[in-house]
């Protein structure tokens, strides 16, 4: 599992088990609760010094700002979303192009 300042990584079905339930259970929010829940961090060993330093990502950006920039609804994202969708029908189509193939539709 990798964050931008290190990365956590995990040795034992324990703790991989631990971090299936919870992100199963958090679902979109995981990541910052791994950054400010403290108990996260005493689960997983994160030391505090990734902690802060991803904690402080996006700290210099006023309110808009973080919301032109880093939000799921910014430009950015919605480029970076369609973007996805291009490549993940493109894959669809390559992978059902031997359906018509020969010439023929269904």
């Amino acid at each position: 599992f990798g964050l931008s300042a290190g990365s956590l990584e995990l040795t034992t079905w324990k703790e991989i088990v631990q971090l299936d339930f919870i992100r199963h259970a958090l679902q979109g929010g995981f990541q910052a609760q791994l950054l400010t829940n403290g108990t996260l961090q005493l689960i997983f060993g994160l030391s505090a010094n990734i902690v802060s330093q991803q904690a402080n990502y996006g700290q210099g950006y006023s309110q808009l700002e973080k919301r032109l920039l880093l939000s799921k609804t910014s430009e950015a994202s919605k480029m970076a979303d369609q973007e996805r969708i291009k490549k993940r029908r493109q894959r669809h189509n390559v992978k059902n192009h031997f359906l018509t193939v020969d010439g023929e539709d269904i």
